[in-house]
């Protein structure tokens, strides 16, 4: 492998987070002995421990709050208190001796009643006139209670034991509160493994509690919940399978709020441009017999606001990393076009708009001599598989590759283009169009097999413009099945049509490659930034992703069905580039990744990028910057309708930050969206028409300085 110099690392920056504050406001273990406060019931039907309240101040028998999370035993049947401006959940806990306990719940006197199931969360409005009728008493449950106008909750019940993979006892916090409720076994808890100054690792048992503040503008935290006995031991045979409740309570703010967080020079330190929009900041007031410090004007129940906004800068520059200006670009807006003067000759067609029109509107044809946009490759052969050493050095060659067997019994074929040159060398191999509408790669690699001199060429360069054929001709992400291929690999060799297809394309030709560059871009209904997908952690993948000089860098390790995971798994040195949006060509982001190509075999000593741009044309060769991402995740719909999404890619959105409405078809707006994090927008939806559980925005969480990236980064797409 080749050694890096600085020489070869791409000029710019790559820009990172500082955040000194604590993520971490408090966390609790709270004891049914210790913390929890048990009162029977009057009527002595049943009695609470109430385990924790928000503000914890308050007596939910007189005072508002924003939340309570209690655990009931109830021994007969009753009626629920109606609560104005709540939200009621009640998860059943399992019963002991095989008993079925369970509740029938009846609102409003109603014919039909609800039977209950144990953990699964029941939701119903406070102001429901409820009875509930106990089966087989006494009945455990826990209930938790909301002020709908101050948050929402999530819950999720989940069964750990010792076989769970790292992803499902894996989960990301983003909301302000977190409580974690054991209903059986013991469970290990750790907070921001990756941040050694909060490393929080503690063991919970049956009926325990764990409570999690975290600030208000605090980047996700990682909670990793694994199975373990008494003293916290894990990865043990006889471990008994633990059970627990999560429940995440995220803070809310009346529909169309500014954000309160700050403007986006706060956050980074950079001043403001002249044409710069700020936010509009919470409005100070002191309070009487203060000090006078300023706190935001809030309702007495309304949730303490733990933090206020930035005011150091909080983007990292590496110094050695100098931070390129734009290419200036020249302004001709007020521009008109110059008509040539009458004389002797051919009339020109466009005097009439003299003094009309602006230069931009007058189409340039491209310069075709400053870069030969023909590949000038041979005619194809056809070929059972790839086998490098068939094809003869210092020359390009095409093949068809047999894949698999279609509908009419013709083979499927795939194209291959091979650039071996004079001298043995490694291997690299480009991909593109793995979805069938993802076609920046396409003339990418045309335009890298176009500048390649293979005279001139260590090693071999294995091109394949199009590898799902059958999703390229029908304009489809997926494969002729139906089928996404990128989730499916490695493949099988007796699966269906898209796992043999895999199995076939990484033994046919992925197996040939030393490195690979996965082109991709955003699908049908999104639009994506310039960025890389790569495991940042392994050196080879990260100078590569660097190499790319990429808007954003995305530490993503894997393991989740890709061809980069498939080929990584293999020793395969792999990444992926997206670039940009589906079914077309754009041209800026062709060129920014067909440069990083090049530098990449460059700097594998496989061909030397000889392109010099001019002070006027910087921008060709890629962003002046870019940024790093320890980790990314989607945003998803709650609800159905008209769909709009405000920022746009590869820009920066602070906590709090409105991003997304959806209105129904009459222009009623139903949901609005907030940014739950400081974050970096990879990508959005570009589709007004959205079902319940479609994407809305794309997150990338940047790098804070001194953070150590996860061993397993994954997303939830």
């Amino acid at each position: 492998m080749a050694v890096t110099t600085d020489r070869e690392v791409p000029k710019g920056s790559i820009l990172e987070v500082d955040s000194p504050e604590p993520t971490l406001i408090k966390v609790e273990i709270l004891d049914p002995d210790r913390s929890y406060q048990t009162q029977c019931w009057k009527n002595g039907l049943g009695k609470t421990a109430e385990i924790s309240i928000y503000p914890p101040e308050k007596d939910y028998r007189q005072d508002s709050f924003f939340w309570r999370l209690s655990e009931n035993i109830i021994e007969g049947d009753y009626n629920f208190p109606m609560l104005l401006g709540y939200e009621c959940t009640n998860i059943i806990l399992p019963s002991h001796q095989n008993r079925k306990s369970t509740i029938h719940m009846n609102h409003r006197g109603e014919e039909a009643s609800t039977t209950i199931k144990p953990l699964f969360p029941y939701t119903w409005s406070g102001e429901w006139s409820t009875a509930c009728k106990v089966i087989n008493a006494p009945v455990s449950n826990l209930q938790f209670l909301i002020k709908r106008d101050l948050g929402t909750a999530q819950f999720s019940v989940d069964k750990i034991g010792v076989s769970s993979d790292a992803e499902s006892s894996r989960k990301l916090i983003l909301s302000a509160f977190a409580l974690v409720f054991v209903i059986e076994g013991n469970v290990r808890i750790a907070l921001d493994e990756n941040n050694s100054a909060q490393n929080y690792n503690e063991v919970l048992s049956k009926g325990q509690t764990l409570y999690v503040e975290r600030d208000e503008d605090a980047s996700p935290t990682t909670m990793v919940i694994q199975a373990s006995d008494a003293e916290g031991g894990v990865n043990k045979r006889d471990l008994e399978e633990a059970t627990i409740v999560t429940i995440q309570i995220t803070e809310s703010k009346p529909k169309g709020a500014p954000s309160t967080i700050g403007t986006m020079s706060d956050y980074f330190a950079m001043p403001p441009s002249s044409s710069s929009v700020v936010n509009t900041p919470a409005v100070p007031v002191k309070t009487p017999g203060s000090t006078g410090q300023e706190v935001v004007a809030s309702d007495d129940n309304t949730p303490s606001s733990r933090r206020g906004p930035r005011r150091k800068g909080s983007l990292v520059v590496y110094d050695d990393q100098p931070n390129l200006p734009p290419a200036q670009r020249t302004e001709t807006h007020d521009e008109t076009v110059e008509i040539p003067k009458a004389g002797r000759q051919r009339r020109d067609s466009l005097a009439m708009l003299r003094g009309k029109i602006e230069a931009t509107q007058i189409y340039e044809p491209p310069t075709f001599d400053i870069l030969n946009q023909d590949t000038d490759v041979p005619p194809p052969v056809v070929r059972d598989k790839l086998v490098v050493e068939d094809f003869p050095k210092h020359s390009i060659s095409t093949a068809w590759i047999k894949m698999v067997k279609q509908g009419l019994s013709e083979w499927l074929r795939m194209p291959v283009i091979v650039c071996r040159g004079t001298e043995d060398g490694p291997v690299v191999g480009i991909t593109a169009a793995v979805h069938g509408n993802e076609l920046n790669g396409v003339p990418c690699i045309h335009r890298v097999v176009s500048e390649i001199d293979v005279n001139n060429l260590h090693g071999t360069v294995v091109a394949v413009p199009c590898v799902n054929v059958s999703g390229y001709l029908k304009f489809n992400r997926e494969f002729a099945d139906g089928r996404d291929l990128n989730r499916l690999f490695p493949g099988k060799e007796d699966g269906f049509a898209s796992q043999v297809f895999c199995y076939q394309l990484m033994n046919k030709v992925i197996s040939q490659f030393n490195y690979l560059i996965d082109l991709h871009t955003a699908s049908f209904g999104r639009v994506n930034s310039y960025y890389v997908r790569a495991d940042m952690n392994d050196p080879a993948s990260a100078i590569m992703a660097r190499l790319q000089q990429p808007q954003i860098v995305l530490h993503n390790s894997g393991q989740d069905g890709t061809l980069r995971s498939a080929a990584s798994a293999r020793g395969i040195r792999a990444i992926t580039v997206e670039i940009g949006n589906p079914q077309l060509f754009q041209s800026q982001y062709v060129q920014w990744s067909f440069v990083g190509v090049m530098r990449i075999l460059d700097h594998l000593n496989m061909y030397t990028l000889d392109y010099t741009p001019s002070d006027e044309d910087l921008v060709a060769l890629g962003p002046p910057n870019t940024i790093l991402c320890s980790k990314g995740f989607w945003i998803y719909t709650k609800t159905g309708g008209v769909l709009e999404v405000y920022p746009g890619v590869n820009t920066i959105i602070k906590k709090g930050d409105l991003i997304a409405r959806i209105k129904n078809i009459f222009g009623n707006v139903i949901d609005e969206y907030y940014a739950p994090c400081s974050a970096i927008v990879i990508g959005r939806s570009s589709n007004p028409v959205a079902m319940s559980g479609d994407r809305i925005v794309h997150l990338g969480v940047i790098k804070k300085k001194g953070e150590s990236l996860p061993k397993e980064a994954k997303e939830n797409y």
